[in-house]
């Protein structure tokens, strides 16, 4: 394989994995916190508590016995399942009762952008109540109600490389052609003309 080609393939490489900021592959941590962003409620266990996105489920919270909450991660969305055995419950209301996902590897997260798909069943739940930074992600449904089978399901909007990044690659990839296009004209024989 020609230099040429092996360094463009090693750009696009460079390239396809730079354009590539959603969620699968990136490894989190997890825990259910109540009655504050920061406290791990005791009442509750999450199995595996650390995980890598991937295809299917990625992990299953417990809440008192009662409820349970399974919990999947695509590329660019969070699809959470809330069964229970309970009629209808409602979640204390304090400053924070819900799920926390803290990055653990694969990052930054670069999300820009969090919106409620429009097939959450569970009554006022909206983007206000997802948050999320370079390194976590929370879901926040304090003082809401559910019933068994409600699902909460979050669209992320993933940031692109910014144009700067695309145009000092593709600089480097003319400069490179210019180069070898200049050594080719130099490696040519001189035609000298005849003498007369």
């Amino acid at each position: 394989m020609s230099a040429v080609k092996l360094i463009v393939s090693a750009a696009a490489l460079v390239m396809a994995s730079a354009a590539h900021a959603g969620l699968v592959g990136k490894g989190f941590s997890t825990f259910y916190a109540h009655p504050d962003i920061t406290t791990a409620y005791s009442g509750a266990s999450v199995s595996p508590s650390t995980f890598t996105v991937g295809a299917g489920n990625e992990t299953l919270f417990d809440v008192e016995g009662v409820t349970q909450i399974s919990v999947d991660f695509s590329d660019n969305s969070l699809a959470l399942l809330l069964t229970t055995s309970l009629l209808a419950p409602t979640w204390n209301s304090t400053s924070f009762n819900g799920l926390v996902f803290d990055l653990i590897s694969g990052g930054p997260l670069d999300i820009v952008a969090a919106a409620v798909d429009p097939t959450t069943t569970m009554t006022g739940f909206d983007a206000s109540r997802v948050s999320f930074d370079s390194g976590r992600i929370a879901i926040n449904w304090s003082g809401l109600s559910y019933v068994d089978g409600t699902k909460v399901i979050v669209n992320f909007t993933n940031a692109v490389p910014e144009p700067p990044s695309w145009l000092m690659v593709v600089g480097a990839l003319a400069l490179l052609g210019g180069h070898r296009s200049i050594r080719r004209r130099q490696q040519q024989p001189v035609h000298v003309p005849p003498a007369a």
